[in-house]
């Protein structure tokens, strides 16, 4: 089983032992811990570490500040006298805090004691005003402590509870884009071994960390997308010995030299027609050239230095569906 389906399975866990009651707080907690791990969840690794282990605290017996607010923004913070403070006892000293004041509460009554003498009703009032302010004081205890574990608990499931939901999507998602890359793929097969090999050249390069090779990772999408807009103008127009085309509003385009998204543009005229649809299509192809020409040109004014393996992975799949969208156009 894969690490996200392992989480998956530990949302789940959480999700149902919370709502049945089933599952204490501070088990709760370290399923939690246990999926920012299997996700590599960082920042919620830290915060979940501070949750089962305590908020370490300076030398001054304070919690340090750093900690503070991280311990405020996940829902232990609290305002008392117009300031600002959070409550630092961990799950599992909650939940033995409530059981021990539970359990302390039976021995605050007055049933089988016995007094005598000429003070013995004085002597009863006060035994029984002791037990009623123990009594007041031991359920207002619980309650804050009950209040405050409510607080955790329901922090927990919230992160179960998104975790689950941004993994389930990522599996609709993932199902989606692999079918997507089903029909691009046999739209490949239609194409030039060369132009094929150059999806061989994106997958090595985004698996490198060298940011030069994330470069050349762009540019072969380009490239990639500037060889299918020859092939197709080339198919679509095979006696165009022009360098401008005129489209049907009467502009006139270069289509000459490496003009590819002029000649891609002739080609989406061309498939388009006249329907909803498909103009849609062609419009989204352009966005989609235009957003990948905008990354080229950044990294050039850059020299590729700062881009990063996500401007790639957007790249690659931007450009699987401008040639997605492509297939489309060409499907009657």
């Amino acid at each position: 089983m894969k690490k996200i389906e392992k989480a998956l399975v530990t949302c789940e866990y959480v999700l149902e032992g919370i709502e049945n009651e089933t599952l204490s707080t501070s088990s709760s907690l370290l399923q939690c811990l246990k999926i920012a791990r299997l996700l590599g969840d960082s920042n919620s690794v830290i915060w979940l570490q501070y949750e089962y282990g305590g908020y370490p605290k300076n030398h001054e017996g304070k919690i340090k500040h750093s900690v503070w607010e991280i311990g405020f923004k996940r829902g232990r913070g609290f305002v008392k006298d117009g300031k600002d403070y959070v409550f630092a006892e961990t799950a599992s000293e909650l939940e033995a805090k409530i059981a021990n004041k539970k359990s302390a509460m039976t021995n605050f009554t007055t049933q089988g004691a016995s007094v005598s003498g000429e003070r013995a009703v004085s002597a009863m009032s006060k035994l029984t005003g002791s037990v009623v302010r123990s009594t007041a004081d031991l359920l207002e205890s619980i309650s804050i402590a009950e209040k405050r574990l409510a607080i955790l608990r329901a922090n927990y499931y919230n992160y179960a509870l998104k975790k689950s939901i941004e993994l389930n999507f990522g599996y609709v998602a993932n199902d989606i884009f692999n079918t997507y890359r089903r029909t691009v793929d046999n739209y490949f097969s239609e194409l030039p071994a060369e132009t094929i090999l150059k999806l061989q050249e994106i997958e090595d390069n985004l698996n490198s960390t060298d940011s030069q090779l994330y470069s050349e990772a762009v540019l072969t999408c380009k490239k990639l997308v500037e060889e299918t807009a020859v092939e197709l103008f080339d198919r679509y127009y095979p006696n165009f010995n022009e360098e401008e085309y005129t489209t049907i509003s009467g502009k006139k385009i270069d289509v000459s030299g490496e003009h590819y998204k002029n000649k891609l543009s002739a080609v989406i005229e061309k498939l388009q027609g006249k329907t909803t649809r498909r103009t849609l299509v062609g419009s989204s192809i352009i966005y989609i050239l235009d957003w990948i020409e905008n990354i080229i040109n950044l990294q050039a004014k850059e020299d590729g230095s700062n881009i990063s393996r996500d401007d790639v992975v957007r790249c690659i799949l931007h450009t699987y569906i401008c040639l997605g969208d492509i297939v489309a156009l060409q499907q009657k």
